[in-house]
């Protein structure tokens, strides 16, 4: 007999399609940039190898990229050091360390729904309880504080707010983050920060609850900015008390992050500056092509995509998205259906368009045909 927490666990319903895609589907499923790191990050990997760095590193990462880090973040607060910095292996596990570090047994946290997979899991395995809040379209996907207010108890640990979205592309507005901010201090709350998508912004700008909110706790990830989902790097910005509690479960957790990835990724952030800014007007392209495509199918609503790289249609046909976007499947294109993304995201489809221009193309004209017969 497993443990209820784990046991009650889904597997991912965006994975489940996407291994079962038959061969030439093209990916609108999957998070993930189709371009390739700098060269010189990838040449700085190999001089770390070279050098001898394959061996275990600091359970809060290395100094030095510790300190770039810090450096970076002094745009949200002025009093950012590199003892406010631990480095994981990617935001997923840091989000699962924060919650172990933050969320005691019958704790309860707030967490999206429509919203990324994680969340909730993370919540029941550290022994909390995850309680849901609504993303409309109607409102623009954005929380609503009153909602907010209107759910917390006193089990309430933590709010969990990732902007801009996935899935649904939504970049919060500074009004919107700071009404939640002034909840989180009054009811003496955490903020939970993943901010994975914050270097992909259309319209408006990306604002961290860090600038409101002294008990805020940041997941970041380079596997977006930098095309280096496989290279596990990502870290946590918060307190430095909250750190030193943070750096004892990573090292029961995974010892220590990757070290010879951390030195390619510290060169990286050298010239993070021009590989974004160009990375970020492709991708503006891939949003403008994929909601001109999406304006051709009668069935679909589509709100305008502000950041990240999704998008979120409702669609009018009365058919479950999983059904849905299976039969997508058996036309060729990989989608994600919203209902993975919780319950209120039934009636909704999550396109990726991490993808070439002519693919997306072509994969939203096979999705215009399939929901014409429907």
């Amino acid at each position: 007999m497993f443990p209820r927490r784990v046991a009650s666990l889904r597997f991912s319903g965006i994975r489940k399609l996407f291994e079962a895609a038959p061969a030439g589907a093209i990916n609108l499923g999957l998070g993930e940039p189709d371009i390739q790191p700098p060269k010189e990050m990838v040449e700085a990997f190999k001089t770390a190898l070279d050098n001898g760095m394959n061996k275990y590193g600091p359970s809060a990462g290395i100094m030095d990229l510790r300190k770039a880090i810090a450096n970076n973040l002094k745009s949200y607060r002025r009093d950012v050091h590199w003892e406010n910095i631990i480095v994981t292996a990617g935001a997923t596990e840091g989000m699962r360390i924060a919650c172990e570090t933050i969320i005691g047994e019958g704790d309860e946290a707030l967490v999206p729904n429509p919203g990324f997979i994680i969340y909730g899991p993370d919540v029941a395995l550290a022994g909390g309880r995850a309680v849901d809040y609504s993303l409309t379209s109607e409102n623009g996907f954005c929380p609503d504080p009153d909602e907010i207010q209107s759910l917390i108890t006193p089990r309430t640990q933590a709010i969990i707010l990732n902007s801009p979205s996935n899935p649904t592309g939504a970049v919060y507005p500074d009004d919107v983050i700071k009404a939640i901010c002034d909840i989180a201090t009054e009811r003496d709350l955490y903020i939970l920060s993943d901010e994975v998508y914050h270097n992909f912004v259309y319209e408006g700008k990306h604002v961290s609850p860090a600038r409101y909110h002294d008990d805020t706790i940041i997941v970041n990830s380079f596997s977006k900015s930098l095309a280096t989902t496989g290279w596990r790097i990502g870290y946590v910005a918060t307190s430095k008390e909250i750190v030193e509690q943070l750096a004892k479960v990573q090292y029961y957790t995974l010892a220590c992050p990757p070290t010879a990835t951390q030195y390619a990724v510290l060169e990286g952030m050298k010239i993070r500056k021009a590989f974004r800014a160009a990375m970020l007007e492709e991708f503006r392209e891939r949003r403008d092509l994929a909601m001109r495509k999406l304006s051709e199918i009668p069935s679909f609503e589509t709100p305008l995509v502000q950041g990240a790289f999704y998008v979120f249609p409702r669609y009018s046909q009365r058919i479950a998205s999983e059904e849905y976007a299976r039969k997508l499947l058996s036309a060729g294109v990989i989608c994600a259906p919203g209902t993975a993304f919780g319950a209120k995201g039934e009636g909704h489809l999550r396109f990726s368009y991490a993808n070439s221009k002519e693919n997306i193309a072509e994969a939203l004209d096979i999705v215009r045909d399939v929901a014409g017969k429907l």
